[in-house]
């Protein structure tokens, strides 16, 4: 595997212009950090993180995952995250990529393999597994059709196939049923946090959002929990932060009004909450990353 990660990282660093590069390929984005950064807060739609140098740590809710030249990480639900990048021992550049997974084009390779009986895999919304030398490649193949713009129109799609048989084949087969199934708990699941994240400023039942999931709200409850590794009310109010937070960097803004914006009635308890996941106040949080910058 050795040779085919030099071969990649030689392609992001080509590729890659900015520390995070979209592609011409859909849902392919490349990741090219030179610096040691502060954890960082963001929101992960379905997908593969690989990493080709260094190593990540992603946490949903209060769980940490790891993910190295070793392993990856698979990602089935849209969630709130905190996520930290470290460079190689040498000090050499991160560098990694990410594939958002296409339901539809999971479900259609899903429909073109046999089922197997096995005991059926526990939801989850983040799980890491062991990287291989038969998946590294298609990955490898991907990359190198950013040197041939003109094929991956034709040939993305079959290697993003090839990616999800390999998949398939290495033990990941329950997981990603639970994907691209309409009716898995997963689905049902990922059903409700896209809902709260389209109204996360707006008062939340939790009679409507299982509804939305097609679930009673006793077994919402427990699923959501084992899912996303959080409460709705925590997840919506991770949301609410990171919204808040993006807007008083993006623009001057006081904190209360931003407060008001994403759904708090209590300036005291988003100073609370936000200093608890920001680990600053608002107006001190800015002040240090705007000179960090």
């Amino acid at each position: 595997m050795d040779q085919t990660l030099e071969r990649m990282c030689d392609a992001v660093e080509r590729h890659a212009a900015h520390p995070r590069q979209e592609t011409a390929l859909p849902g392919l984005t490349l990741y090219r950090i030179t610096q040691a950064m502060h954890p960082a807060h963001t929101f992960y739609r379905p997908r593969m993180v690989v990493i080709l140098r260094g190593s990540k740590t992603v946490a949903a809710g209060d769980a940490p995952f790891l993910a190295d030249t070793s392993t990856f990480l698979l990602v089935t639900v849209e969630l709130p995250v905190c996520s930290q990048v470290f460079l190689a021992p040498d000090g050499g550049a991160h560098l990694a990529l990410s594939l958002d997974i296409d339901r539809d084009a999971l479900a259609e390779a899903m429909a073109r393999l046999p089922v197997k009986d096995g005991p059926a895999a526990a939801p989850a919304g983040v799980t890491s597994a062991r990287m291989t030398s038969d998946l590294l490649e298609p990955f490898s193949r991907l990359l190198d059709l950013l040197d041939h713009p003109d094929d991956i129109a034709f040939l993305g799609p079959l290697v993003v196939q090839e990616i999800y048989y390999r998949l398939f084949r290495g033990g990941l087969a329950g997981t990603l049923r639970q994907l691209a199934l309409s009716g898995s708990h997963v689905a049902q699941i990922g059903r409700a946090t896209q809902w709260i994240k389209s109204h996360y400023a707006a008062p939340m039942s939790i009679d409507v959002l299982a509804d939305v999931a097609g679930m009673s709200v006793t077994s919402f409850h427990r699923h959501f929990k084992a899912i996303t590794l959080m409460t709705p009310v925590q997840y919506r109010t991770k949301l609410r932060l990171q919204e808040a937070r993006r807007m008083l960097l993006a623009e001057p803004k006081s904190a209360s009004a931003v407060a008001a914006s994403v759904g708090y009635d209590s300036q005291s308890q988003f100073t609370r909450d936000y200093k608890r996941l920001f680990g600053a106040p608002p107006a001190a949080d800015v002040a240090r990353t705007a000179g960090a910058v």
